[in-house]
């Protein structure tokens, strides 16, 4: 990995960090680390799909594979349904090892059901995300393997962020791996997959990925990826990784799932609220799916009286892809705005300029995943984290803090760049127009631009109606912990 070596200043026993903001770079960066790896490649993630960016990233696996690479892959077993047979096949390869975390037993019929019975057990899960090459470079962040997360076909498109790791910071993030790797709720395929797999099936599999590659070759991205910024820098040997003051890795201990939640030891909970009580003078809070806790929103709060500038940047109702977290965020709207908390939420097709001025393919939709928090322009913290519920009690996450002013104030550019009322709704806690009765009532107001004009709207904005009812419905249920 001689290519990742070159640093803005002599790295030490430190850490360096490259961002991965743009959809081309973060899938270029991840198939340049697999195409360049030479001894072992280890793969951990919550999802892992069977379509075009999974079968090229599955090609590039097997080929590394082929060439003597030792691969483990580790992935969270909630999202493999209908994907047994393809997975199995990619493991089939001697020098692949696949495990399935929390594995469901049920893999066809009953499967959905084992889950609604067994929610307390099922439903908590691996939520991180790696890919460590070689012991010596690696990418952490908030990408899964799909093609949402890289833009790879027309249709919704995750603004999400990653990563890219080298330094003292790499140990640390293959013993975070092989914890998890060697856990008991790790198991390998073999005990959970169907063992009918032979090698005239494997020929027709290593086929079908070949197939793939040629399709994403002749795809927008796929004839893009060799000018995308990340592999222009490498090609011109003009990459160059930022040094970091400081770096902290938190994550939870894979025990976290089948201990109750009242039992912090294995959260990394506690460790993150310590980071942010030394906020100073602003926080910016970027996250797909937020719930604050009622602690939270006294942290919050307590910034706020200390004259802290707090941002909160969220999806819309319309932008969401999991329309019942907006039913427990609504909730917040009225303490975050009365506490004077900038609120922002995400326009579904807001970004589309900003995806051509960065070539990106047109995307109908564009949907918020980026877990970041910004803190007083030096410390950056990523990672697999949201803001909600079940990051905080059910799922294992893994979150990185970077301390460096060089990072932190480049990605706060790139963020007030975009934050504005034509990419965002901004709310407030106001009075509605009366009624037909005549009778006034006070709730959010979405304030933006549209058309180039000022525009307001008292319910969620270019959502259905379906979606307003249903997050109206949930947010009187009592699953908010489940979110």
């Amino acid at each position: 990995m001689h290519y990742l070596q070159k640093t803005d200043r002599p790295i030490g026993n430190r850490s360096a960090f490259h961002p991965l903001a743009m959809p081309g770079d973060a899938f270029a960066a991840r198939l340049f680390l697999i195409d360049h790896a030479t001894e072992s490649l280890d793969v951990q993630y919550y999802i892992y799909e069977d379509d075009l960016a999974g079968k090229v990233f599955s090609a590039h696996l097997l080929k590394a594979a082929q060439r003597g690479v030792k691969v483990r892959i580790l992935l969270d077993d909630i999202s493999t349904a209908g994907k047994d047979h393809a997975l199995a096949l990619l493991a089939y390869h001697p020098n692949i090892e696949l495990r399935l975390f929390n594995p469901n037993r049920l893999r066809r019929a009953f499967r959905n059901f084992a889950l609604l019975l067994d929610v307390n057990t099922l439903g908590r899960r691996m939520h991180n995300k790696m890919l460590v090459a070689d012991g010596v470079a690696a990418i952490i962040g908030g990408r899964n393997i799909g093609d949402v997360y890289f833009s790879t076909l027309r249709g919704t498109l995750f603004l999400d962020y990653d990563i890219l790791c080298t330094g003292s910071i790499i140990p640390e993030l293959y013993h975070a791996f092989d914890l998890y790797w060697n856990n008991h709720q790790s198991v390998p395929s073999s005990e959970i997959l169907s063992s009918s797999n032979t090698e005239t099936r494997y020929r027709y599999m290593v086929k079908t990925l070949d197939r793939a590659l040629n399709t994403f070759a002749q795809s927008q991205l796929g004839k893009k990826l060799s000018q995308t910024p990340f592999y222009q820098k490498i090609h011109n040997k003009q990459f160059t990784l930022t040094v970091a003051e400081r770096d902290d890795l938190y994550y939870d201990h894979p025990d976290k799932i089948v201990t109750p939640e009242s039992n912090t030891t294995y959260h990394i909970s506690s460790q993150v609220d310590k980071e942010l009580e030394q906020v100073h003078d602003d926080i910016i809070i970027i996250s797909p799916y937020f719930i604050p806790s009622k602690p939270m929103l006294a942290e919050i709060k307590e910034m706020r009286e200390r004259n802290v500038k707090v941002t909160v940047i969220t999806n819309s109702l319309a932008s969401t892809d999991v329309f019942p977290v907006y039913g427990g965020y609504k909730e917040s709207i009225k303490p975050l705005t009365d506490m004077g908390v900038d609120l922002y939420e995400l326009k579904p097709h807001s970004l589309k300029p900003y995806a051509d001025k960065k070539k990106l393919p047109k995307a109908f939709r564009t949907s918020l995943h980026t877990k970041m928090i910004i803190i007083d322009n030096r410390r950056l913290i990523v990672g697999s984290a949201n803001l909600d519920p079940r990051s905080d009690k059910l799922n294992t996450e893994i979150v990185l803090f970077i301390t460096s002013e060089k990072l932190t104030r480049k990605q706060r550019q790139e963020v007030e760049h975009i934050i504005d009322l034509h990419h965002f709704y901004k709310l407030s806690w106001e009075k509605h127009p009366a009624d037909e009765d005549g009778r006034i009532y006070e709730g959010p107001v979405w304030h933006t631009i549209e058309n180039g004009k000022p525009k307001t709207y008292d319910y969620p904005p270019k959502a259905a109606l379906w979606k307003r009812l249903g997050t109206d419905i949930i947010s009187l249920l009592p699953i908010k912990g489940y979110l």
